[in-house]
């Protein structure tokens, strides 16, 4: 039976990047047919993103919203699209999540599958740092503060393969998910800051992954409004984890099956 792909998008308030970026997931959805679902985790927005939303769902049969009924945080939102689509789909399914401010490019999406499944990795991370990868449109210290956590995350919780900690833009096989949930007691997320994409890095860190990367083009200019990143919250959050993750007692006995 062929897998599911399923496209995790955590959204606070994107109202006016939603209908520019929906529009391009019609494409994936003829490429990969009744195979295919978008879901949406409105964490709390308070500007019209649950209108746009409700629209959408009338205009395309794969869009799936979850809703926050107030903001928690990116790291809540991906803890609910994580519990969700482990409890709903099968080990062999794929959850590919990308930024939902339309700054990532949906039409990478097939390549990153595509080197999940030949490759058989547990998860494909869309790389600035991969050859061939770019930042468009950041600030010199945006790219400064990146690389230096680039640095940070190779020193203290390295993964052969992966060079971009940060990036949201990922394709993981559901299974490696499941198990990795079990093992950290369903606690694979405890920040609900930007940082939390790093921490689920730093934790695979600890129980072995089979990871790899794939070039990214940054589209930083297509943003619409300012971000909402706080830099110095998300830097000093990176220093927490140094204390904050530590191998589960199970993985300290044994390693994720099928990882290295």
């Amino acid at each position: 039976m062929k897998e599911t792909i399923i496209v995790g998008l955590p959204a606070y308030n994107e109202q006016d990047a939603l209908p520019k970026l929906l529009p391009k997931m019609e494409q994936l959805s003829v490429q990969f047919g009744e195979a295919f679902r978008v879901v949406v985790v409105n964490d709390g927005s308070s500007d019209g993103t649950a209108e746009v939303l409700k629209e959408a769902c009338r205009t395309y049969a794969w869009l799936q919203v979850i809703d926050h009924e107030r903001n928690r945080g990116l790291g809540e939102a991906m803890n609910t699209l994580v519990r969700f689509v482990t409890s709903e789909y099968q080990s062999s399914d794929v959850l590919v999540t990308l930024d939902a401010d339309n700054t990532h490019n949906p039409n990478l999406i097939p390549a990153l599958v595509a080197k999940l499944k030949e490759n058989k990795l547990d998860l494909v991370v869309a790389s600035r740092f991969a050859r061939g990868g770019q930042e468009l449109g950041l600030s010199f210290i945006r790219r400064l503060y990146s690389r230096g956590a680039m640095v940070f995350f190779k020193l203290f919780f390295p993964i052969e393969g992966v060079h971009d900690y940060s990036s949201g833009f990922r394709a993981y096989r559901i299974g490696y998910l499941n198990q990795a949930m079990n093992l950290y007691k369903q606690r694979l997320i405890t920040t609900s800051g930007f940082d939390c994409m790093a921490e689920m890095m730093a934790r695979f860190s600890k129980i072995g992954i089979k990871a790899g990367e794939y070039p990214l083009v940054l589209e930083y200019h297509l943003k619409v409004g300012r971000s909402k990143m706080n830099v110095k919250r998300t830097i000093a959050g990176y220093f927490r984890l140094l204390m904050k993750v530590k191998p589960p007692v199970q993985g300290t006995q044994k390693k994720v099956k099928g990882t290295v």
